[in-house]
Parts: C-alpha cells; structure tokens; sequence
C-alpha cells in the first residue's frame, strides 16, 4: 500500500432501454424526428413508451499512477470541493453537505453503455463534432435529484475498499466558454426541502356544489378525481375551515363534521377538498420513515428501520400524534419531531444510511481525544454563550389544527420547566418556546420531559470543539458519535484537568486528515425507568379512559410495567352524562400493575331529578 491518492466520481443517468423504432417504440424517421434518439428523455420521440434504467458514468481525477483495472469514460476531473453537513443536536436537520465537482470538457467517441447506440447511422464522426460534456448537458438535462458518488482511495485499493460519499445533484453549469463544468450536489436530505416534498400530497379536487352546514355528503370534481387521488376513507378539510372524516365511493364521499374542534360550516363550489395526514399515537422512528418514504424521492434503502425502532425503545419510550391538515415541507415537520422527541437525524455519507439518535448522555469509557492523538496545535475549544437557556415553555395538546401553529391560545397546556439558580448565576433570564402539534392532551410528562432535556443541555452554554485527525493512522471518528475531549485548557476549580463529553457535529474530509468539529453533549437529566409510566391528569375533563389516555403518549403496555395515572389537586374528571363513566380504567394485558392516585375529584353525572309535588298527611 502507498500514500498515492485517487479520486472517482460516479454519475448515475438514467437511459432508455427501448431500440428506436422496435415495438413497443413506434418512432421513425421522418414521422417523429429527422434523426434517431440517443435513448434518453430529452432525446425522445416516443415518450410514452419510454422505459429508463440507470447507467453509471464513472470519471477519475487524472495522475500518472491510476490503475488500469478501474475502468472509467474520462479522467476529467478538475477539482473537488466538499462542504460537510453538520448535525443539529435535537434542534432540527442541521445543514445540508454540498459536493461541487469541476470537469474539463473534451472529444469523445460517444461509444460504450449509456452513450449513443446508433453510432452506425449518424453521418458525423462524434470525436471530431462537438465535446463530451456539452453533448452531455443537451441529452441529460434532467439531472436534478440523481445520485452521484464521490470516493476517495489510496492506490493499491479497489473501487469497493475506497471511501465512498453519496450525493443527489442539486444543479450544474456549463459548459463554459473555456470547457468546464460543473456539477453541485447535496446530501440525501435535501430532498426532504420544501421546494421538494409536502406531507400530505397537495390535492386538485374540489366540491361540485355548494354544502350546507348540516350535510353529509358531497360529491367532488372534476369526474373521477376521487380513485385518482382519495383514499377510501380518513380525514379532509373543505376549503381550509372545517375538518371533517369520511368514506368515499367513487367521487361521492359521505363526511362526518366539525371533527378535530372545527365548527360545522357551510362551503361553496369550487371550495378544495384536502387529505389530512393523520399519526396516530406512533413511534418517532416510524413517523420519520413514513415522511421520508412516502413523501421525498428518498429511497427506502437508506433507512434502517430496526435500528432506529430500537434506538426510541431503549431512550425515547414515546408516541407522538398529530394531524396535518395542509401540505407541510417534510423538513419541517421532521425538523419538529427531532425537536420535540430529542432526536439527531443526518444523512451518514460514508455508511450510505439515514442515522437516527435519541439525545442521551456521553459514556465516560468512550474514545478521547487529547494532544496526544490530535494533530499538533490543531485542539481548541471555543465557548457559546448565545445557546444558553433558563426556561423552556412547550406548548401542547393542539386544539384546532387548521390555526397557525404558533398561536398561544390554540393549545390547551403549557410545561414551563424554570431552572432559578441558571437565572440567579447568570444574571438574566434565556427563555425558549416550542409550539407542539405533536404532543397531545393528557402529553404533560412528555412535555416535561422534552423542556428538561432542552434545559438540561443548554442550561449551561456548550462548548464547542474543533481538531484534526491524520487521515490514514488508524484513528477513526464517527459523525453523531460520542467521544470525550481533554486539552489543558481544560480544568477543574482546582486545576485539575478533566475532560468533557461531546457529540461529533461535522466532518470534513481533506487529503491528509480529517477536520473535525463537536459539541460539548451536557445532559443533566435523571435517568428514566422507562418501564414505570405516569398518566397526568392536570385539567378538568370529562369521561377519561386511562387506556385510551396512556396510549396516547406511551407504546403498547407490557407484563411489568407499572402504569400510574395521576389526577391534580384541583382537578375534576366529571361525565357528559349519567349514561357515562367519569373514569374508564380500561383493558390491560396480563401482568401490568395499576394505579390510581386521586388528589382532585372524580365526579359522574347525577340524574335529571325528580318534578316535585306536594305532600299530604
């Protein structure tokens, strides 16, 4: 093995695998062109029988020492830029990593896979008129999303031994007047951006006639849209002001009305009728992978599914509900499930998977980094003040979901978590909002567990931490990994060093190192037993069912667990009615312990009473 270096870069462009005018493709010259494709969209004179497969296009930065056995169409290469993403620690998706990769333009014989297959029956030499990459830009235009790969290697290594970061291509340029061009890549996250995905799906249809406000049933337009575009049954709005449930039969669909706290109106022609997207009391990680495979171009492939439900089982313990009524960028709601179930979600671009992590305290026997194993002068630590915090207020239990999210009085609760001393020490208050439409009714410990971790870790500003790392020693880092740091910076009151946990944040990747940058992971939260869950009562309600209730918040109950449900000094669970119970203990599986801890009231309707009358001796 020796320290040459070698770059690759692997475009993937989709090509039609139809022969020009064999059955099924009905192209011909002159009726549909004056010259044959060259089996590609932007080429094609029959699109409805066009039938796309990827071909991979691989090109290598030229040297004097590239292996032969690598086969690849150029070495045109110019230059390679990398931005690495960085992670946001329970914050949001963090930013995006941006590959920019420059080629030299030059001939070609336009021969081999993915190139022009009709070579024989062009009446130009290809390598003499016009150049690669400029044929290029006319015939695959549509890049925009496909994948590209980028590795990195030391000669002697095969293509499947190099370093390998996968990337979709954002947009290109050129190529310009002197023969470059290039091509700007982002991770795979970015097609979760607004510009890109909405959860739900935007929908076009649309109400024949007018709806009384006591109706229900509609018809929509135009005819057939309902089998195109409706499930058979769920929830909608009509006209962004009312929620409704229904069941559909071709365009005809029977609604329920004012569902979700929304007044029964009346609506007009022509007023949209729009799926709502409804989570159910679900697992963070399942929330995650159904935004990401039913809503982005994000393959399914990257997304190990297990791992992540393992990960919310053993740290998060939670479920989360919410129902999304218009079209919402994907990023954002999954910027506020990271937020709002303490969670870190990045594209992992060497291990090709979307990584999902439970915030949670650093172990104190991981890997450390010191002068000893950093490159020389490269450790420093720099402070950040403008991320501390002294109170989180989390609003939660949404009442209407058709209002702006950030309206105070459209929420039934708020867990406001004050740390006093954090206020007395610094001087001044830090005070953070959260507007959950995730957290619902009766979600108190959820959100008190969300305000504790945001304070927990941010009650104290993190450090921050940046150092290099030779590239090829043997000394690995991961990204979102967990490590401790220690510099002689770093001391106690008495002077004694000690060391600090830390999260890595971002990596960059350089010839000779890696450029490594942490945040310090405080995490001054107690320990959870996970397996003793409390229900909290902490407002007046009618007709509960503590199984219904516990649901909502917590998965599914197992033997040994113990569930407490909790009713407030103050509080009064009454009933709707004397038909009806205050409290429902409800059905529980074998081996759950329950308990009830009454400081309030539980009070059941009485009866009508009787009419009176008089009364004789």
């Amino acid at each position: 093995m020796t320290n040459k270096s070698l770059t690759f870069i692997e475009i993937s462009v989709p090509v039609c695998t139809r022969t020009y005018g064999v059955a099924p493709c009905i192209a011909s010259i002159p009726a549909t062109g004056a010259i044959k494709c060259f089996n590609c969209r932007a080429t094609c004179q029959d699109r409805p029988h066009l039938n796309e497969a990827d071909v991979t296009l691989r090109f290598a930065k030229p040297t004097e020492y590239r292996p032969d056995d690598i086969d690849i169409v150029s070495a045109s290469i110019s230059e390679v830029s990398f931005t690495p993403s960085t992670i946001s620690l329970g914050e949001n998706l963090g930013t995006r990593a941006t590959l920019q990769v420059t080629f030299l333009d030059h001939p070609h014989s336009d021969a081999g896979e993915g190139f022009d297959k009709y070579l024989a029956d062009r009446d130009y030499d290809p390598y003499r008129q016009g150049t690669f990459w400029g044929k290029f830009r006319a015939r695959f235009p549509y890049l925009r999303g496909r994948s590209i790969t980028w590795y990195t290697g030391l000669l002697g290594q095969s293509l499947d031994q190099m370093e390998a970061r996968r990337f979709v291509i954002d947009s290109f340029d050129g190529p310009t007047p002197d023969g470059k061009f290039s091509l700007i890549a982002k991770d795979i996250l970015k097609l979760a951006a607004g510009d890109r995905s909405q959860a739900p799906v935007m929908n076009s249809g649309f109400l024949v006639g007018d709806v009384t406000n006591v109706a229900t049933s509609l018809s929509l337009s135009p005819s057939g849209i309902g089998n195109e575009e409706y499930p058979a049954s769920g929830y909608a709005t009509i006209g962004g002001k009312e929620v409704v449930s229904f069941t559909r039969v071709n365009d005809v669909v029977t609604i329920t009305r004012a569902q979700y706290n929304t007044l029964a109106v009346a609506h007009k022609a022509q007023d949209r009728f729009q799926v709502a997207l409804r989570y159910d009391a679900e697992d963070p990680a399942d929330i995650v992978a159904d935004l990401i495979t039913e809503y982005t171009d994000i393959d399914a492939g990257y997304i190990p599914l297990a791992e992540w439900q393992a990960e919310t089982e053993a740290y998060n313990g939670r479920v989360y509900t919410a129902l999304i009524c218009e079209p919402t960028s994907v990023e954002t709601l999954l910027s506020e499930l990271v937020q709002q179930a303490c969670l870190c979600l990045w594209w992992d671009d060497r291990a090709l998977k979307i990584k999902l992590q439970v915030l949670r305290s650093v172990l104190t026997d991981v890997a450390r980094f010191t002068s000893d194993n950093t490159l020389e002068n490269t450790l420093k630590i720099k402070e950040q003040p403008e991320k501390r915090l002294s109170q989180v207020w989390v609003y939660f239990g949404q009442v209407n979901p058709l209002k702006n999210l950030t309206e105070t009085e459209n929420y039934r609760s708020t867990a406001i978590v004050i740390d006093q001393a954090a206020e007395d020490d610094y001087g001044a208050p830090v005070i953070k909002k959260i507007f959950s439409r995730w957290i619902p009714q009766f979600g108190r410990t959820v959100a008190d567990r969300l305000s504790s971790i945001q304070l927990g870790r941010y009650r104290d500003a993190p450090r921050r931490s940046n150092f290099d790392l030779m590239r090829y020693a043997g000394t690995d880092v991961q990204q979102g990994g967990g490590y401790r740091v220690a510099a002689h910076s770093l001391q106690d009151a008495t002077g004694a060093a000690v060391d600090i946990p830390v999260q890595v944040t971002r990596v960059e990747p350089a010839p000779d190192r890696f450029k490594v940058e942490a945040e310090e992971a405080l995490f001054n939260v107690p320990e959870e037993d996970l397996d003793n869950r409390l229900v909290l009562i902490d407002a007046d309600n009618l007709n509960v069912n503590m199984r219904a209730a516990h649901d909502s918040i917590y998965p599914a109950p197992e033997s040994g667990n113990v569930i407490t449900l909790r009713i407030n000094e103050g509080v009064v669970l009454g009933s709707a009615g004397p038909a009806m119970y205050a409290l429902v203990i409800g059905s529980w599986p074998v081996g759950v312990t329950l308990n009830v801890v009454i400081a309030g009231r539980v009070s059941g309707a009485g009866g009508v009473g009787g009419k009176g009358g008089i009364m004789t001796a």
